[in-house]
Formats: C-alpha cells, sequence, structure tokens
C-alpha cells in the first residue's frame, strides 16, 4: 500500500506540475499572441493616423477648392457684369453710329441739293453777266451816241452863237 500511496502521491504531484507547464506554454503563446496584437494594433494605429492626416489634408484642400470656386464665381459674376456694360456700351455705340450714318446721309442729299442749286445759280449768274456785258455795250454805244449828239449840240450852238 506505501506504493500506492507513493504513486499517488507522485501523480498527485505531477499532476500540478503537468499543468503548471501547460500554462507556462499557454502564457508564452498568450504572450505571442498579445504581441503580435499589439504589433497589429500599432500597426493600425498608425494607418489611422495616417489616414487621419490623410483626410485633414483631403479636408484642408476640399476647403481651399471651395474658397476657389467662390472666388470663380465672383469673378464669373464681376466678368457678366462688365460683359453686360461692355454690351450696352456696344448698342449705345452702334445707335450712335446708326445716328452718324443718318446724319452723313441727310448732309450728303443737302450738299447734292446745295450743288445743284449752286449751279442754277452760277448758271443765272452767267446768264446776268452775260446780259450785263449786253446791256453793257449798249452803254457805250449810248455814250457814244451821247457824245455825238453832244457834240453835235454844241456845234450846232457854234453856228447859232456865230
Amino acid at each position: 500500500m506505501k506504493q500506492i500511496l507513493i504513486l499517488t502521491c507522485i501523480i498527485a504531484l505531477v499532476f500540478p506540475l503537468i499543468l503548471t507547464g501547460c500554462c507556462r506554454t499557454e502564457i508564452a503563446n498568450l504572450k505571442t499572441e498579445l504581441e503580435k496584437t499589439e504589433s497589429e494594433r500599432d500597426n493600425l494605429q498608425a494607418q489611422v493616423n495616417t489616414i487621419t492626416q490623410t483626410r485633414d489634408q483631403l479636408q484642408k484642400q476640399v476647403n481651399d477648392l471651395a474658397g476657389s470656386r467662390d472666388r470663380l464665381e465672383q469673378q464669373v459674376t464681376e466678368l457678366s457684369g462688365s460683359r453686360d456694360q461692355l454690351q450696352r456700351q456696344v448698342e449705345g455705340l452702334t445707335a450712335s453710329r446708326d445716328a452718324l450714318q443718318n446724319q452723313a446721309e441727310e448732309l450728303t442729299l443737302s450738299r447734292d441739293a446745295a450743288v445743284v442749286e449752286a449751279s442754277k445759280a452760277k448758271q443765272r449768274i452767267d446768264a446776268l453777266a452775260t446780259q450785263l456785258d449786253a446791256e453793257t455795250k449798249k452803254v457805250r454805244e449810248l455814250q457814244s451816241q451821247l457824245k455825238q449828239v453832244q457834240t453835235a449840240i454844241a456845234e450846232l450852238q457854234k453856228k447859232f452863237t456865230l
């Protein structure tokens, strides 16, 4: 019985030792697993930090682009206003050009009428000049005749006085 008792004690002492050895192996496996998990967690945390930085940069770019879009929309609005103002100026200049063309046409018609009037007046002047020359010729003839008559009267008076 002593042998059974010794055997039982040995089994009782060996069993906890075996369990302790298993636990140590399991603890070592768990530590390895924990280190692997912590490493994965650190990698994931680094990736999260990288993604967060990238997201922040992208958000900044989005904000910058939104600001650029707003500035461009403002410039488009200003350019539209400028275009409308230029269109009004073009319309005003076109109206002025049309008015000037009408005035030019009226002046051309007036000039043509004045040329016709001047031509008629020149013809009248030429006719009157011709008539004046004829009348001047008649006046000279009459003056010549008057001198002859005066000479004849003077001779007659001399004759009567003698």
